[in-house]
């Protein structure tokens, strides 16, 4: 990855310097939270990237098809019960934001991993404020005099569910929605976003979320539920997870989540999408006609409905054939 010196990037005449252009905005979001792909094809995307080590091997998630694909071939379909994420740090996090936004931007959001299982926000938020600093005086240089901002926002959520926010926001922008309205409604969207993980191995998820400090699968659970072949559905919503049903193997598991989804598509919710990312071959997920049910709730509703692979960061947490459902809605009468 390029990194570029905020006194050679101020002095250098490779970047917009044009101050009547019209004013444009950037989004961050952080590799682990699954978008679509079409949110990612978007010139006004960057994703930070996060190294993923495991035993003597590196690898870079940054939601690269090939990537994950090496990831999965290497590693069990996706185990990763030893990895190690190694985020980027302030000034890493620094160097990253000049690199892609210096003075091409009047605005850029970073949308990040709930900050209470990750480091990954704080970092962000230190390295916007030394970028920010670069930025202005190679801005004022240039003669720009348009205020220039940088807003750091924990999605409060993981995975699917950070990529609930991440994409209202996207749409948010491209209906012009005027500046003083999107922290607002964001915040609304971050508060009502539900995402349920379903993983598939509960030895394995234990042991990888309590390196993240999530304290929502016992012991107890993964003696006696692993002998069943109990699937545990755990709710992750501001910033705290916790169980919020048990079932009988992986087929009711999903059925049962489905069902609720489709339920919360038909009664309205606050932002038309659902997603759902999975660590596995996605042709897993079809048969099942609970999830066509889903699908023909959110046709009916004209919500968009995202089937997507799990990022790298997310199936070495979650383990392979682990599952997370998002949306942002009410939270009164779910139940499973």
């Amino acid at each position: 990855m390029q990194v570029l010196d905020p006194e050679k990037t101020a002095a250098s005449g490779d970047l917009s310097s044009n101050p009547r252009r019209p004013a444009r905005t950037g989004i961050v979001i952080d590799a682990s939270c699954d978008v679509a792909p079409a949110f990612l094809a978007s010139a006004d995307v960057a994703v930070i990237p996060i190294p993923i080590r495991i035993g003597s091997t590196t690898y870079i998630d940054q939601h690269d098809a090939s990537a994950t694909a090496r990831y999965m071939r290497e590693n069990a379909n996706g185990e990763g019960a030893t990895g190690q994420s190694l985020p980027l740090d302030a000034a890493q996090m620094s160097r990253f934001f000049l690199e892609h936004f210096a003075l091409d931007y009047d605005s850029v959001y970073c949308l990040t991993i709930t900050a209470s299982r990750s480091p990954i926000h704080e970092a962000a938020s230190h390295g916007s404020l030394l970028a920010t600093s670069a930025i202005r005086q190679a801005r004022q240089e240039k003669g720009i005099a348009r205020p220039f901002q940088f807003r750091v926002i924990d999605t409060r959520n993981m995975f699917a569910g950070s990529g609930i926010p991440a994409m209202v926001l996207q749409d948010l922008l491209r209906a012009q929605v005027p500046a003083k309205d999107i922290r607002g409604e964001l915040q609304r969207i971050i508060d009502a976003t539900h995402t349920y993980y379903v993983p598939d191995n509960l030895g394995y998820a234990r042991a990888r979320s309590r390196v993240r400090g999530d304290r929502s699968i016992s012991l107890a659970s993964v003696l006696l539920d692993g002998a069943l072949d109990i699937k545990p559905i755990v709710l992750g919503r501001q910033g705290d997870t916790r169980p919020v049903a048990k079932c009988r193997g992986r087929a009711d598991a999903w059925a049962r989540l489905f069902a609720v989804a489709a339920r919360q598509v038909q009664r309205g919710l606050y932002a038309p999408h659902v997603i759902i990312s999975y660590a596995g071959p996605l042709q897993d997920l079809h048969g099942s006609p609970a999830l066509e049910q889903l699908r023909a709730a959110c046709a009916q509703e004209n919500v968009s409905l995202h089937l997507l692979p799990m990022s790298i960061t997310g199936m070495m947490n979650i383990g392979p054939g682990g599952l997370t459902l998002a949306f942002a809605g009410e939270s009164r009468d779910i139940a499973f």
